[in-house]
C-alpha cells in the first residue's frame, strides 16, 4: 500500500478486445506511465494474459482489476439496449447509440472498487467513447480523462460506413468536455483535423510502435527458411481478416516464378467472415501452390517475438489491405526490419510511404501485384537519411515523450 501512496495513480482500461494493436498499445502505454511515476490500475479483455505478462516483468507499480456490474448498472444497461432498439425503429437516421457505454460504466464501477477518485485512461477512444447526447455523456464521463484515437470519424466511413462514422463524430464531440485533458492520435495529420474542430490544445501524436523484439527462435519461423532454400519469402502473416485481402495475395502468387518465390500465409482465417464461396476461392487457390508455400490459416500467432521473426524471414510483405485508411503497426514494423511491402492506395499507409520512400503502393489487381513483387525483388532501395529520420520519428523515445507531454496536461 505504501507503494500507491508515495505515486500519482492512474486508471488504464480497453475492454473491448485484446487482439491486433490492443494488446500492444495497452503494455506500452502501461509501462510509459509506469515510467512516469504513475501507479497503474489496469483492465482490459483478457486480465488473466495481462497478469502473466506484468508478472513475467516482475512489475510492482501497477494492479490488475477485474470489471463488473453491479446489479444497478446490470440494469441500466439492459435498459439502453431497448433503448437502442426503439431507435433503430423510430428514428433511423439518428446517430446515437447508448448502450456504448459500456466501457464508461465499468470504468465508473472500477473507481468505486478502488475507492478513490483518479483520472482514467481509454487506450482505444474507438471503442470506448460512448455515441451518446452530450448532456448525457458529461453526467457519465469520469472527472479527468485521456484517451487514444486510432482514426478520426471524417475517414472512418471507408473502414466502418457513413453510420458508424456519423456515431464517431458525435463521441468526439466528447474531447470538448473540460474533464478531457488529453488526445493522443496516430498520425500528425489528425492534429490538423481536431485542433481546426476544437480549436484546443490538447491533442498530441503518438508514434506508431516498431518493437520488433524477438527474444528466442521459434521452430516455424526455422522451418519456413529451411522450406524456402533461399527463394524470396513474399508473405502475409497475422488476423486474416476479409480486409487483408488474402485471396487476391493467392491470386497474385499463381504468377510468380515458383524457382524464385517462396509464398508464406500464416496466421487465423475465422471463417464466419468469409462467405462459402470465398472460402472455397482461397483453399482452391492455396492447392494451386504445393511446392513453393508454407500456407497455415488456422494458426494465431500468440507471442509477438514469433510474429516479429516471421517479419524478420520476410523478403517482402503484403499489406495490401481492402478499405483501410487506418495507419498499420506492421507497416512500421517492416520498415524497421527493412523489409519493402506493398500496399494499396490507402490514406495513411500511402502517406508513410510517401514520406520515407518506402515500397509500393499497388493497383488491386494480381497481374500487377505479381509484376510489382518481381520489380521490387530487384530494384527496391533504401533511402539510408529517409530510414534514419523514420527511426527518430518513430523511436520509443518520442513515443514515452509523447505520453510524458499528456500526462502534464492530465495533471494542470
Amino acid at each position: 500500500m505504501k507503494d500507491i501512496e508515495d505515486k500519482q495513480e492512474i486508471l488504464l482500461i480497453d475492454v473491448s478486445t485484446w487482439k491486433g494493436h490492443h494488446a500492444i498499445y495497452f503494455k506500452k502505454i502501461l509501462r510509459s506511465l509506469i515510467e512516469q511515476n504513475y501507479f497503474v490500475h489496469a483492465t482490459c479483455e483478457d486480465n488473466t494474459d495481462l497478469s502473466k505478462w506484468i508478472k513475467s516483468l516482475n512489475e510492482q507499480n501497477c494492479s490488475v482489476l477485474d470489471f463488473k456490474l453491479s446489479l444497478t448498472e446490470k440494469l441500466f444497461f439492459k435498459s439502453l439496449l431497448v433503448l437502442d432498439r426503439i431507435i433503430r425503429l423510430v428514428f433511423e437516421n439518428l446517430p446515437y447509440q447508448f448502450s456504448s457505454v459500456a466501457s464508461i460504466l465499468f470504468a465508473r464501477n472500477l473507481l468505486k472498487k478502488i475507492g478513490r477518485d483518479m483520472p482514467v485512461f481509454f487506450a482505444d477512444a474507438d471503442t470506448s467513447l460512448p455515441a451518446i447526447p452530450y448532456w448525457f455523456a458529461k453526467l457519465l464521463m469520469p472527472s479527468r480523462w485521456m484517451t487514444l484515437v486510432i482514426q478520426p470519424s471524417y475517414r472512418s466511413s471507408i473502414s466502418w460506413g457513413r453510420k458508424k462514422s456519423r456515431q464517431r463524430f458525435v463521441a468526439e464531440k466528447l474531447f470538448a468536455l473540460s474533464s478531457c485533458k488529453a488526445v493522443l492520435v496516430l498520425h500528425p495529420i489528425y492534429l490538423k483535423f481536431y485542433e481546426s474542430r476544437f480549436h484546443i490544445k490538447k491533442f498530441l501524436a503518438l508514434p506508431e510502435i516498431t518493437d520488433v523484439t524477438i527474444g528466442k527462435e521459434y521452430e516455424i519461423p526455422e522451418k519456413i527458411c529451411h522450406l524456402a532454400a533461399g527463394r524470396k519469402i513474399i508473405s502475409i502473416t497475422g488476423a486474416l481478416l476479409p480486409k487483408r485481402n488474402l485471396k487476391l495475395f493467392l491470386e497474385a502468387a499463381q504468377e510468380l516464378d515458383p524457382k524464385k518465390y517462396f509464398i508464406l500465409a500464416i496466421g487465423h482465417l475465422q471463417p464466419e467472415f468469409y462467405t462459402t464461396v470465398e472460402t472455397q476461392l482461397i483453399r482452391q487457390l492455396s492447392l494451386k501452390l504445393p511446392n513453393n508455400s508454407y500456407l497455415r490459416l488456422d494458426y494465431y500467432i500468440s507471442e509477438e517475438g514469433e510474429f516479429n521473426q516471421l517479419l524478420a524471414i520476410s523478403d517482402i510483405i503484403y499489406l495490401q489491405y481492402q478499405n483501410h485508411s487506418f495507419s498499420s503497426n506492421i507497416l512500421t514494423k517492416a520498415i524497421y526490419l527493412r523489409k519493402p511491402v506493398i500496399i494499396a492506395d490507402n490514406f495513411i499507409m500511402k502517406k508513410v510511404l510517401k514520406e520515407y520512400q518506402w515500397g509500393y503502393a499497388v493497383p488491386e489487381e494480381p497481374h500487377q501485384i505479381a509484376r510489382s513483387i518481381a520489380s521490387i525483388s530487384s530494384n527496391f532501395t533504401i533511402e539510408e537519411e529517409k530510414y534514419q529520420q523514420f527511426l527518430t520519428d518513430f523511436s520509443s523515445e518520442k513515443f514515452h515523450f509523447a505520453i510524458c507531454n499528456a500526462i502534464k496536461l492530465l495533471e494542470q
